[in-house]
């Protein structure tokens, strides 16, 4: 899902990349020109490297640090993915690196948790979601999104930060509101306005259903 949401013939970051999969998966099938591997632990980078080497993968370079400082304008990056983490720790990372406010990278995303809280930072700070996917794994299902730099600066409302740029006629992208709205009646013990909140996102996915 994240592999499709990069641009052809890329010169890709991976942040927190771990095993490096999604770099030497791309290299491998030479859908990108260049990938570097970042994460600010030793033990994931040497787990990269193997698989690197394992599967034949070239051109890509491994580094440790935080976020995108490893990297810098002369990497001439294309596009950064930020995966597997937390909506609010995705964020932070965006936030923290200037390199983001360039409107030719293009940001893939893949928030563990608060996806639509990134998705309201993400435009309140000027970017715009292009892309958003889902897909389900074994009980469970993610988004993946793709954004970008505007400069043009908004407050969404509950809704659209819960729909983001979903296709709701995809059945995946419906389970994944509908976990939403599960949340958001949970909280709604004790918060009334996420039981109004849960209850026009419902509304919204009717419309799909019917």
């Amino acid at each position: 899902m994240c592999a499709s949401l990069v641009q052809n013939r890329a010169r890709l970051i991976d942040v927190g990349t771990d095993h490096a999969y999604l770099p030497v998966y791309l290299l491998k099938r030479g859908l990108i020109e260049s990938a570097v591997a970042s994460d600010i632990n030793e033990g994931p980078l040497e787990a990269g490297k193997a698989d690197a080497e394992k599967y034949s993968a070239g051109n890509i370079e491994f580094r440790l640090g935080s976020g995108l400082s490893v990297v810098s304008p002369e990497d001439r990056i294309t596009d950064a993915v930020i995966a597997g983490m937390g909506g609010d720790i995705i964020g932070q990372i965006i936030l923290d690196s200037p390199l983001t406010r360039d409107k030719n990278l293009n940001l893939v995303l893949q928030p563990m948790t608060r996806a639509p809280e990134l998705i309201s930072l993400l435009y309140e700070n000027g970017f715009a979601v292009k892309k958003q996917l889902c897909a389900e794994s074994h009980g469970k299902v993610y988004t993946a999104l793709s954004a970008g730099f505007t400069g043009e600066k908004r407050t969404l409302s509950g809704t659209e930060a819960y729909t983001g740029k979903l296709d709701l006629s995809e059945n995946d992208s419906r389970l994944f509101l509908k976990k939403h709205i599960r949340n958001l009646k949970n909280k709604g013990k004790g918060d009334k306005s996420c039981l109004t909140l849960a209850d026009e996102l419902e509304n919204i996915l009717k419309s799909y259903e019917n």
